[in-house]
């Protein structure tokens, strides 16, 4: 799963919030295109859902 396939997945408030942070954090396009191609692991998933599930947000979908 990539940063972009978890993102799709976001409340839009969230999902506003995450790319506005991506958009400012990269230089380039090419650099922002880089970030949300970034491979995110199941363990790594597994970490983000546990702090969702605390904020009371969705878990994500490993399968995409």
């Amino acid at each position: 799963m990539t940063v972009f396939d978890a993102v799709k997945q976001l409340e839009l408030d969230v999902f506003c919030d995450v790319m506005f942070g991506a958009v400012k954090d990269s230089n380039t396009q090419a650099e922002l295109k880089e970030a949300l191609q970034a491979e995110i692991t199941e363990k790594a998933l597994q970490q983000i859902n546990e702090a969702a599930l605390r904020e009371g947000h969705h878990p994500l979908s490993f399968s995409g």
